[in-house]
Order: C-alpha cells, then sequence, then structure tokens
C-alpha cells in the first residue's frame, strides 16, 4: 500500500508543470548523469516494447496502472484476458500457443532485468541526486506493465493447459522466473522511491 500511495502521489506531481517551489530543483532535470538517463531511456522503452509486442493492452493512464497495482484486475470478469484472447489460449493449437507463451515471457523477463540493471546503477550512484521523479515514475510504470504482462501470460498458460497433451513444466518454470524477477524489481523500485523521498524531505 506504501508503494502504492507513493507512485499515485509522484503520479499527481507529474500532472504540473516542471517549475518547482523547492529552490535548486528545476536544476537537478538538465544535470542527470548517463545512468539516470539510461534508466528512464530504459523504462520508456520497456513500457513501449511490452504494448508493441501484445502482451499488454495499453493502460488508460494513471487511474488504470493505480488499480493494477491495488487490486490486479485489468479485464473484464469471466472474460479471457488480452494476451490470451490475442494469443488464441483456448481455440489455437496447444503447442504453438505454449511456445508462444514460453517465448514472451522470456523477452519480457529478460527486458525487465536490464531495466532493473540501470534502476541499481542509480542506487549505487554517489551523487545525491541520482534520483528524482521522473526516474521513479518511469521505473514505476515499468514494473506495472512487467505484473500485466506476467498476469497475462499466467492466464494464458492456464487457459491452454487444459487442453494441452503434454508437459508444461518449462512454461511454468519460465513464467515463476520471471514472476522471482518482478519481485526483485519491486524491492528495487520501493529503495529507488526511498532514496527519492528521503532526499526531498532532507534540507526542506
Amino acid at each position: 500500500m506504501r508503494r502504492v500511495l507513493l507512485c499515485l502521489s509522484l503520479g499527481v506531481l507529474a500532472g504540473c508543470a516542471t517549475v518547482s517551489v523547492v529552490p535548486g530543483e528545476a536544476t537537478v532535470e538538465t544535470s542527470l548523469t548517463k545512468s539516470q538517463s539510461g534508466l528512464r531511456q530504459a523504462s520508456n522503452a520497456y513500457c513501449d516494447e511490452v504494448v508493441e509486442a501484445g502482451w499488454v493492452e495499453e493502460a488508460d493512464g494513471l487511474a488504470s496502472l493505480a488499480d493494477t497495482l491495488m487490486h490486479g484486475k485489468t479485464e473484464v470478469a469471466g472474460a479471457p484476458g488480452f494476451y490470451a484472447s490475442r494469443i488464441g489460449a483456448s481455440t489455437k493449437a496447444p503447442s504453438l500457443v505454449l511456445a508462444r507463451i514460453i517465448t514472451d515471457s522470456q523477452s519480457a523477463r529478460l527486458g525487465l532485468a536490464e531495466v532493473t540493471a540501470e534502476a541499481e546503477l542509480v542506487l549505487r550512484s554517489g551523487d545525491k541526486n541520482a534520483s528524482n521523479r521522473g526516474d521513479v515514475m518511469s521505473y514505476e510504470r515499468a514494473l506495472v506493465r512487467a505484473q500485466m504482462a506476467h498476469r497475462g501470460f499466467q492466464e494464458a498458460l492456464d487457459l491452454v493447459a487444459v487442453r494441452a497433451d503434454m508437459d508444461v513444466q518449462p512454461i511454468v518454470s519460465e513464467i515463476e522466473a520471471f514472476a522471482v524477477m518482478i519481485d526483485d524489481a519491486r524491492i528495487t523500485a520501493d529503495k529507488l522511491a526511498d532514496r527519492y523521498v528521503g532526499e526531498g524531505t532532507t534540507g526542506s
């Protein structure tokens, strides 16, 4: 819940102009380190990839992201989700569906790992301005997209598994590995957010 409230509060801030009432804060955005710039670029690229690859449907703004974080609901109850419907989890040949799920999950997991590596670079930086509102929000959005993708992969696997007369354990293991990566990313996101909040309150 703490992360949800933080995400929402940062979202409200994001809707404001870049002019700040905090002296000197406006200069932070123009003095980003390479690692910070890399984090924001990597996060935004991942969000684009998740949508363009068809793993999730494009979210409808902050309210949709907040609902995903708080309730885990992105689809109409009782109906197949966006990803499961898109790949034909209930209708197409199980072997093709399973191959698609494991390939997509691997790509999503490796992509999130790259973004998290950028976030960890920021955390290791000795620069007191090593994180800011834009970095935190970008990484949070990437994490939310990853969570949405994971749920889609899991639902699609559940639907096809009942029809598949074959071993689905490799796909189960891959989706579990993606879940572990998301948990690790969540811890990193918490640390990044705590650092931003802590530095924002220091000297205020």
